[in-house]
């Protein structure tokens, strides 16, 4: 764990000289150095803007990946677990995440409006299918073996659903969850830029649009850091659900 941890401080360190000496040489307004984005990223934080545009983001990626977590998960394991629903659900799941998610925005403003609603649809189609696969595959690679061997003892279905092939499943599930977080905050940003102009998505056009560089990569790098912050929460969940695996194959 040090040993990861050092490598990923020195390739951060190694990437902010590069950025400095590259914004440094070449022309500003193309790729501002590291300094120039510090300190637009800090008067965007002090002014309140930031923090402003910033909770409103992620009270839509809050709700929409909830929600795509809820009922992925359901779907998921129901898929997996019941080849009738499984056969009747794929066709539309593998239909619906090879589409491109945008298309289904004027859809999606003709049902919700321009307000909330839509932007936490859009969120909720982009995390949830990804979430219902990885759940539906961990489900299948459950070893058989130990549901029958379990049935020969006496468990009813209940009982092997909790203790043998949700338990078995979850690693394939966190997986699950920690690429629909991915995709959520992809869909957040989308939402913002095509539905209404708010939030995080806001600052992207307004920025780009007047060529202020500097707080343009101010708003993309703190969503990197949104990204980052969400991913390794959804994985400090997977260690603390999941550990037991790890003090087996120490065993």
């Amino acid at each position: 764990m040090n040993s990861r941890l050092s490598t990923n401080v020195l390739s951060i360190l190694s990437l902010a000289i590069l950025w400095e000496a590259v914004g440094r040489a070449m022309d500003s307004s193309l790729i501002p150095p590291l300094t120039q984005i510090g300190a637009a990223w800090w008067k965007l934080l002090s002014s309140g803007k930031l923090l402003a545009n910033l909770s409103m983001s992620l009270t839509t990626l809050a709700i929409g990946f909830c929600l795509a977590a809820f009922i992925g998960v359901v779907l998921g394991l129901l898929m997996g677990r019941f080849r009738a629903i499984e056969h009747f659900l794929d066709l539309y799941v593998n239909a619906l995440m090879s589409a491109p998610t945008t298309a289904f925005v004027p859809v999606l403003i003709l049902w919700f409006g321009l307000g909330m609603e839509s932007r936490i649809a859009v969120v909720f189609l982009f995390a949830i299918f990804v979430i219902i696969i990885n759940t539906m595959t961990g489900v299948k690679q459950v070893d058989t073996v130990l549901m029958e061997m379990a049935r020969s003892f006496g468990a009813r279905e209940r009982e092997i659903f909790f203790k043998i092939m949700l338990p078995a499943a979850l690693p394939a599930i966190m997986a699950g969850l920690r690429l629909g977080m991915g995709r959520a905050v992809k869909g957040m940003v989308t939402a913002e830029m095509l539905l209404t102009l708010t939030g995080i998505g806001a600052m992207i056009m307004q920025y780009g649009s007047s060529f202020a560089t500097d707080s343009l990569f101010a708003v993309i790098l703190t969503i990197l850091m949104v990204a980052l912050v969400a991913m390794k929460a959804v994985q400090w969940i997977d260690r603390r659900l999941t550990g037991w695996k790890a003090e087996i194959a120490i065993e």
